[in-house]
């Protein structure tokens, strides 16, 4: 039983077992691949409305506050399998609003690693309208 519980963990902490509850961090260069190859992927900031307005945002992106997804899930994509690429201010709340996706049953998202502080650093367009 002691090997079992052994190779078990070995397993888990390998990553050979997938966990549903993942979703894909990526840096900027993936991020703009991500967008666009999938054109019919929803762009998802979860920022304020007053970051949206000060400081730009991505280009066909849709505000949903990450502290408002839960209310708002009908703002959302009706299929959950529909690809959800997010972005925050620079990585943090994006991965609680990644977590929240998932627990609303979303299952394929990529997030924005660096957030759009990152995005802008490396040069990338955003939108102030």
């Amino acid at each position: 039983m002691k090997k079992v519980v052994s190779l078990f963990l070995a397993c888990l902490l390998s990553g050979c077992i997938a966990s549903s509850a993942d979703w894909q961090r990526v840096d900027v260069e993936e991020f703009n691949q991500a967008i666009e190859e999938n054109e019919n992927a929803f762009l998802l900031d979860v920022r304020t409305q007053t970051e949206w307005e000060q400081d730009g945002h991505l280009e066909n992106a849709t505000l949903v506050p990450h502290s408002e997804l839960e209310a708002r899930e009908g703002e959302l994509p009706s299929e959950k399998d529909t690809m959800i690429l997010l972005y925050c201010r620079s990585g943090n709340r994006s991965q609680d609003a990644a977590q929240t996706l998932i627990d609303l049953g979303f299952t394929n998202i990529i997030e924005l690693e660096t957030g759009i502080n990152g995005w802008k650093d490396a040069g990338m367009p955003v939108s102030y309208e």
